[in-house]
C-alpha cells in the first residue's frame, strides 16, 4: 500500500533521494522497514525508521508491520550505542513518534537520535537546528559499523 502523494512513499519506490541507513525486508508481502537520515536533523546521530507500506500512525499500523519496525528501531539502537562513549557510539538513544512538531509527514516514522552525557536539550525552541543531513547520516553510519 502506497500514498502517491506520501514523500516517504516516494522513498521507498525510488522515485526520491534519501540518505539510506538500512533496509530490511518484513514477514509480509510488500512490509518491510527502511532507514534514513531526516532531510534537517536535529543532532548527528538523527535516523527514521518508517515501515515500507503506508500506514499514517501509530493507531492505523497492523501489528505485525509495527513488529517490524520496532524489531528495526531496536537493532539500531542497539548498534548506534555500541560500547557507548567511544568514538562512534552514542551513549543512547532517543525515540520519538507522533509529535505535531517534529512529525511532518503522515507516514508512520520513528525518529531515533543519538545521544552523549552532556548533551544540550534534545529538541530546542528553533526549527533549524543547524546540522547538515550528510553529517547526521555519517554519524549513524560510524556508529553502526562493524569494523
Amino acid at each position: 500500500m502506497t500514498d502517491t502523494d506520501c514523500v516517504f512513499c516516494d522513498i521507498v519506490a525510488g522515485e526520491a533521494d534519501a540518505l539510506v541507513v538500512e533496509e530490511r525486508d518484513g514477514g509480509e508481502e510488500g512490509a518491510g522497514t527502511l532507514a534514513f537520515s531526516p532531510l534537517d536533523p536535529v543532532a548527528p546521530g538523527h535516523v527514521l525508521v518508517i515501515p515500507k507500506p503506508h500506514h499514517e500512525s501509530l493507531f492505523d499500523v497492523p501489528p505485525d508491520v509495527l513488529g517490524d519496525v520496532m524489531a528495526h528501531v531496536q537493532d539500531l539502537a542497539t548498534r548506534m550505542r555500541g560500547g557507548g562513549s567511544d568514538e562512534r557510539g552514542f551513549d543512547g538513544v532517543a525515540v520519538l513518534n507522533d509529535s505535531t512538531d517534529y512529525q511532518s509527514v503522515p507516514h508512520l516514522h520513528l525518529h531515533l537520535v543519538g545521544r552523549h552525557d552532556g548533551d544540550p536539550d534534545l529538541l530546542p525552541d528553533s526549527g533549524d537546528y543547524g546540522i547538515a543531513r550528510r553529517d547526521a547520516f555519517d554519524a549513524v553510519t560510524a556508529a553502526l559499523d562493524d569494523d
